[in-house]
C-alpha cells in the first residue's frame, strides 16, 4: 500500500508520470526536443552567460592574488630602498667599470629578453644601491614623491626603476624579470641615459595606471587641480650614480595621443624628445608641452636644463596617456616662490586631442 502512494505521488492530476527533479531542471536550461525558437535562443543566451561568469570569477580571482603578489613584491624592493648620502667620495660609492657595446643608444632594439648593462663609462656607483642591484642589475634610479602620501602616511609613488631592452619588455614583467598581469614595473626609456656627463636632456618614465591603485595610476591625481598640484610639486628621482637627492619639479601635466586618428592625424611624440637637436629642438618640444598643460608657471627652463617626463595610460580615455613633466632644480631656488605662481589655465586655453573632445567636450575632467 505505501508503495502505491509513493508511485501515486510520481504522476500528476491527468494521471500522467511526473519527470524527475533533475530531468525538469535540465530541460529547464538546455535546448530540448520540441522547444520553440525563442526559448532555445534564451536557453543559449543564459548558457553563455554562465560560461562568462566563470571565467569572469577566475580572472578576477587571478587578478586579486596577482595584485597581492605585487604588492607584497613592492614592499620588499622597499625595503631594500638606497639611501642616498650627501658626499660625492667616501664608503658610499665603489668605482665600477661599464662594459661596451650597449645598444640602448644605437637606436637599435636589442632581441626581447636580453640583458642591459650600464652605459660605457666610468662612474661611481652607490654602495647602498647594491642590494637592489643584485636583484636585478637593469636597476637604474627610484623615483618618488615625498609629499604624496596615503592615510597610514606611506608614499603613494616610491618605487625602483629599471631600463630595458626596449619599451615592451617590462610592461608585464616585474622587477625579478616574472611574468605579471598586475602592472609590470616602472621603467625608463630603454635609449635614455642616466651616466654623468652624457646624460640624456629628457627620460621618460613609464609606468601602468592600474585599477588596484599601483605604479603611475595615483597620477592622476594631478589632475584634481591646482591645489594638489602646490601640494606635491617636487619629484624625487636618485639614479644609482646620484651623490645627493635630486629634485625636480613639475612644470607640465597633460594629455597626449599615441595614433593618428585619436587626433585627425596629429600625433607628438614625446618620447622621442630625448636630446635636444636639430631634430628634437628644444623650443617645439617646450611648446607641445606647454600647450597641452592644465596648469601654468612661472618657472623658468632652458635647454640647459635636465627633465623627467612620466607617462601613463589616462584613465578617464582608452588609448591616451596622462603626461607629467618636471625640471631639475637649480642650485639655491627658492621652491616655495616658484610653487606659488602655479595656476590653472582656462580651458578654452588647453590644447585637447579630438578624442577627448568626442569624449568629455573642450575641458578639464577628473572622474573619481
Amino acid at each position: 500500500m505505501s508503495m502505491m502512494n509513493e508511485l501515486a505521488g510520481l504522476k500528476n492530476e491527468n494521471g500522467k508520470r511526473k519527470e524527475n527533479f533533475f530531468i525538469r531542471f535540465v530541460k529547464y536550461f538546455i535546448p530540448w526536443k520540441g522547444d520553440g525558437f525563442s526559448e532555445v535562443v534564451r536557453k543559449i543566451v543564459f548558457a553563455a552567460s554562465i560560461v562568462v561568469f566563470c571565467i569572469s570569477i577566475s580572472d578576477l580571482s587571478d587578478y586579486l592574488n596577482g595584485n597581492e603578489k605585487t604588492n607584497e613584491l613592492i614592499e620588499e624592493m622597499q625595503t631594500l630602498k638606497p639611501v642616498i648620502s650627501g658626499s660625492s667620495t667616501g664608503d658610499n660609492a665603489q668605482s665600477v667599470d661599464h662594459p661596451s657595446g650597449d645598444d640602448s643608444q644605437s637606436g637599435e632594439v636589442p632581441p626581447s629578453g636580453s640583458s642591459v648593462e650600464f652605459e660605457n663609462a666610468n662612474a661611481e656607483v652607490g654602495e647602498s644601491w647594491k642590494p637592489l642591484l643584485e636583484v636585478n642589475k637593469d636597476v637604474r634610479g627610484w623615483l618618488s614623491i615625498d609629499t604624496f602620501k596615503d592615510s597610514n602616511g606611506e608614499m603613494i609613488i616610491n618605487y625602483p626603476v629599471v631600463q630595458g631592452p626596449d619599451n615592451d619588455f617590462y610592461l608585464w614583467r616585474d622587477i625579478k624579470k616574472n611574468y605579471s598581469g598586475s602592472g609590470g614595473t616602472i621603467f625608463m626609456d630603454y635609449a635614455s641615459s642616466i651616466v654623468p656627463g652624457v646624460r640624456t636632456d629628457n627620460i621618460t618614465i613609464f609606468g601602468h595606471n592600474m585599477l588596484a591603485g599601483t605604479f603611475f595610476a595615483r597620477l592622476e591625481a594631478y589632475k584634481g587641480g591646482v591645489d594638489f598640484l602646490k601640494a606635491n610639486p617636487l619629484i624625487t628621482f636618485n639614479t644609482v650614480y646620484s651623490t645627493t637627492e635630486e629634485k625636480y619639479i613639475v612644470l607640465y601635466c597633460g594629455l597626449f595621443n599615441i595614433y593618428e586618428n585619436q587626433d585627425n592625424g596629429n600625433v607628438f611624440k614625446y618620447v622621442g624628445y630625448r636630446d635636444f637637436d636639430e631634430d628634437h629642438p628644444f623650443e617645439t618640444w617646450k611648446e607641445e608641452m606647454s600647450k597641452r598643460s592644465w596648469y601654468a608657471s612661472d618657472i623658468d627652463v632652458s635647454e640647459n636644463d635636465q627633465f623627467i617626463t612620466l607617462s601613463t595610460c589616462s584613465g578617464d580615455i582608452g588609448d591616451m596617456r596622462w603626461v607629467i613633466v618636471a625640471r631639475k632644480l637649480r642650485p639655491n631656488e627658492d621652491v616655495d616662490a616658484l610653487v606659488q605662481t602655479y595656476r590653472e589655465r582656462p580651458d578654452e586655453e588647453i590644447y585637447f586631442p579630438q578624442r577627448w573632445i568626442y569624449a568629455w567636450g573642450h575641458k578639464k575632467v577628473k572622474r573619481n
